[in-house]
């Protein structure tokens, strides 16, 4: 076992490692060793306190550590703001660019903007006044004073269901065909719905037609159609014109099959309509239109409608 030990020892186990022999290192201060060619010359160095000789490679080693400089946070600190004092001046060396085009300043207030911003702002506005003028629809009231049913109304004029609802269908706005559904002209009613345009913008404003955009699903099935009553001198619909700048009161006649329904449910079915308009445009030369956005114009709850007078 000793042997086996003293072999992996010699392959340079940490365990090789023992303490100095004492009675080795001072036998070698015996004076019959002295100069001997089996003594460690650099024994006989140190034995002999030879001053010229190089300091050991630990000496020199401490020596180069103790030689580092060694800052301290302060010194560190201090360096910093040395530095930045140094880019600080250098960049007031720097020559300043002048501001030029849109990235010049102007005084407003008491404070500078540049141009820049001032251009895209003025861009916007001049946008927002172009959409209103062009594509911006009329503003409108619903007037319940002069919406009114028609209980004397012949709906068929004298062209019977079927001529009628032939007829509708080319000139109206036809919401439901299947509320057609009776040949008797009592079991209808024709409505008309007063409404107030404004036209807000310098352009003449043109209305061709009406429909009924929405209407309680419930009446989905008795609502028959909607139209403008203006006319030509020959009886065609040829809808509304509304001059810049101005308001004008407007008619929208709807027809309701009402059928075995209430006064209650008639009214229900009136007053919970949305008219929109069709095709409206703004004239911007003499032949020339533009599309505007449409109108909604929910009827107002106050008006009252009833079956029978």
């Amino acid at each position: 076992m000793d042997n086996e030990y003293r072999k992996y020892n010699k392959r340079g186990s940490m365990d090789s490692i023992g303490v100095p022999d004492t009675e080795k290192i001072v036998a070698l201060n015996d004076p019959k060793f002295r100069n001997s060619d089996d003594i460690n010359s650099r024994a006989e160095q140190i034995f002999t306190g030879d001053k010229t000789i190089r300091q050991d490679r630990f000496d020199r080693a401490t020596k180069s550590y103790d030689d580092i400089n060694l800052h301290t946070a302060e010194e560190m600190e201090m360096r910093r703001r040395e530095e930045e004092k140094d880019i600080m001046k250098y960049a007031a060396k720097m020559p300043t660019k002048a501001a030029t085009g849109l990235n010049k300043g102007t005084r407003i207030g008491g404070s500078y903007v540049r141009k820049g911003t001032i251009v895209k702002w003025a861009v916007i506005f001049v946008a927002a006044i172009l959409v209103l003028v062009l594509f911006f629809p009329p503003f409108f009231s619903s007037d319940p004073e002069l919406s009114r049913v028609k209980y004397d109304e012949d709906v068929f004029e004298d062209k019977g269901l079927t001529g009628f609802k032939t007829y509708a269908s080319a000139n109206y706005t036809v919401y439901n065909e299947n509320a057609f559904s009776s040949e008797d002209p009592k079991n209808y009613r024709v409505v008309d719905l007063a409404f107030t345009l404004r036209n807000p913008s310098p352009l003449q404003m043109k209305i061709p037609q009406y429909k009924i955009f929405r209407v309680d699903s419930d009446y989905d099935d008795v609502v028959c159609y909607a139209t403008s009553v203006t006319k030509d001198s020959d009886g065609e619909v040829i809808g509304d014109v509304i001059p810049g700048f101005s308001s004008k009161d407007v008619i929208v006649r709807v027809m309701v099959n009402v059928s075995g329904m209430s006064d209650e449910e008639f009214d229900d079915c009136i007053t919970s309509m949305v008219i929109s308009t069709v095709d409206m445009k703004k004239k911007l030369t003499k032949n020339t239109y533009v599309p505007c956005v449409p109108a909604f114009m929910p009827v107002s709850n106050n008006t009252i409608a009833q079956v029978n007078q």
